[in-house]
């Protein structure tokens, strides 16, 4: 068995205002026996939230004091308990009840999170302000190379059905450029938030669906991940750090539980080093077919509470589960791989190298019967829950938490960043952020907003959708 190895690009697209926007969140509706709410984020945005789902009652995480290792059972049910979801915008939040107001964090939509204001406003009595900001997403990928894994002998289930969905188990580890700004519990709510996005974009695959389980996370610290980074402090090299992640990953695999795949966020700058130097346009890297191999691991790059690198991510986690970009050939090292030559390169969808809008959020009909293939090669043993303790939740996106300004912030790590207002690109769910440059000028760059932001009158946006509420309400409710 051979697998390819995928590195994705990034390309922003230039051009030059929408300030961070400042809220007042507040509870309008509350059914205590649903355990549901409506929660009004401003006068066009209400989301109606229901309660999110834990598959078991604890999340083990991982870390290293002193060089020794810790593992805490952290209750799922208290997590659970402030975690909400409205599917109709991709909105994944939590929120957190105080005598002087609520705390809302999360995703509002595809493109927008929000969070609390670190300062105070007054003019709202027992509200407390809150930003919304916006969030990047890939925009190009290419293949860059192919190697050869040991020889196996490609395992046939041709006689067996597979479940559906098939649960894929993903285990995430961060580095410290990545984990350090998270105190634990915050941590592992911010996961929740990021793989329930990722969890809608799988859904999507028909015959069969996947569902996406976390199962677990790592806080590297500087000792650890000195075994699997191979760069800086802020720069990180593609395939060296992907090799050396891969041996991290089998020296700990018992200890986490054996997931399908491991999936390392970095806070980092992925580059590739070519001849003439390095490329810094990367946003992550994957093995092609490496779910359930000794080759199970992907990375991405993450700006850490952003929720920037879900696209990326997805994206990765395609490549893992078989996946090739579209328009490419079969997979000449894996017998039988049926590629994706049928579909076009310039769908915009997932796993190409144009932002199809939408289509983004949308794996093509050869990456279906890529992944089918792959997950039936693997087998049985594959498509079973290994781990003793999983994770999972629903309905809560980054755009019901990050406000579009602060995202901008986040995504460009400075202050002096604010959103151009453009009707046309909200509507589209676009979004442009501009820096304020020394010289006195700008410099802007349009991205996808983030599921569940606000894109237009009771509307969100949902998988790259400007779409109305009474839709995505009917998409809450439809069967998991």
């Amino acid at each position: 068995m051979s697998l390819a190895i995928f590195v994705c690009l990034l390309f922003g697209t230039a051009t030059g205002r929408y300030h961070t926007r400042t809220v007042f969140p507040e509870i309008i509706e509350e059914r205590s026996e649903h355990g549901s709410l409506v929660l009004q984020i401003h006068d066009g945005l209400a989301l109606t939230l229901t309660k999110v789902s834990v598959a078991t009652e604890a999340l083990r995480l991982r870390s290293n004091w002193n060089g020794v290792f810790t593992d805490q059972t952290v209750n799922g049910t208290e997590i659970q308990a402030s975690l909400f979801e409205d599917k109709v915008n991709m909105a994944t939040v939590s929120v957190e009840k105080a005598s002087y107001g609520i705390k809302v964090t999360g995703v509002l939509n595809p493109t927008e999170r929000i969070e609390p204001a670190l300062f105070e406003r007054k003019g709202v009595p027992g509200r407390l302000p809150h930003l919304v900001h916006k969030i990047k997403q890939p925009l190009t990928m290419e293949r860059i190379t192919e190697e050869k894994l040991k020889e196996i002998s490609p395992r046939k289930y041709s006689d067996m059905s597979m479940p559906d969905p098939v649960p894929i188990e993903v285990y995430i580890v961060s580095d410290e450029s990545h984990n350090r700004r998270f105190a634990d519990n915050d941590f592992l709510v911010y996961l929740c938030i990021f793989m329930n996005t990722i969890k809608a974009i799988f859904k999507n695959l028909i015959g069969p669906s996947v569902k996406i389980v976390l199962v677990g996370a790592e806080k590297s610290n500087k000792i650890q991940e000195s075994e699997y980074i191979f760069g800086s402090d802020k720069l990180m090299n593609d395939l060296t750090s992907l090799h050396m992640f891969e041996k991290y990953v089998m020296n700990n695999l018992k200890q986490y539980g054996y997931p399908d795949v491991v999936l390392l966020l970095t806070g980092r700058d992925v580059y590739e080093s070519t001849h003439g130097g390095i490329k810094k346009n990367i946003a992550g890297i994957a093995y092609e077919g490496g779910v359930c191999t000794e080759r199970r691991v992907a990375l991405s790059e993450d700006t850490p509470g952003a929720f920037s690198g879900i696209i990326d991510a997805a994206h990765e986690l395609g490549h893992s589960l078989g996946a090739s970009h579209d328009g490419t050939e079969p997979n000449r090292l894996t017998p039988g791989h049926p590629g994706s030559l049928n579909c076009s390169a310039k769908s915009g969808r997932l796993m190409t190298y144009v932002d199809g809008g939408h289509l983004r959020y949308r794996f093509s009909d050869c990456n279906e019967k890529e992944i089918r293939y792959v997950l039936k090669e693997r087998g049985e043993k594959c498509w079973k829950i290994n781990a003793s303790k999983t994770y999972a939740i629903g309905g809560v996106f980054p755009g019901a938490i990050l406000k579009a300004a602060d995202y901008c912030k986040r995504l460009y790590k400075s202050n002096q960043v604010y959103v151009s207002a453009s009707y046309n690109l909200k509507t589209n769910c676009k979004l442009k952020c501009c820096a304020r440059l020394k010289s006195g000028g700008h410099a802007c760059g349009v991205h996808p907003m983030l599921d569940h932001m606000q894109c237009d009158y009771k509307k969100k946006c949902f998988q790259g959708l400007c779409t109305s509420e009474k839709e995505l309400i009917t998409h809450r409710y439809k069967k998991e």
